[in-house]
């Protein structure tokens, strides 16, 4: 396997705030857009799927950010999800909706909810 297919060290962190302030530092691999194979990449109205790479570690970093339309204000929800490659992170893409990749992922992931203070899964 190559050396650089790695998640984001972050996600190995104990504390989610040291966690989101160790990937604060990133840069786009990826923009997967709102769909693919005819589903959604975000949970709730509006959203998307983007690849990072840490510029601290080198680890991979699969984002979802969803946006709710309410009936006054936007509500936004971003979940960190750590892959080990950029295939990894098409592969989740292509196999599963929001909801899905949220619902059945197999280790902790980092969950901002509006402009709260982020907490593990």
């Amino acid at each position: 396997m190559p050396k650089d297919n790695k998640p984001c060290i972050a996600f190995s962190l104990k504390d989610a705030k040291e966690a989101m302030q160790h990937m604060k530092e990133r840069e786009v691999i990826e923009r997967y857009g709102g769909q693919c194979n005819g589903h959604l990449l975000h949970t709730w109205d509006d959203g998307e799927s983007i690849l990072f790479k840490c510029k601290n570690c080198g680890g991979y970093i699969l984002v979802q950010l969803s946006e709710f339309h309410g009936m006054e204000d936007a509500e936004y929800y971003a979940d960190y999800f750590p892959v080990s490659s950029p295939n990894e992170a098409m592969e989740l893409n292509q196999k599963y909706d929001g909801f899905e990749i949220e619902n059945n992922f197999p280790s902790r992931y980092l969950m901002v909810e509006g402009f709260g203070l982020p907490h593990w899964s």
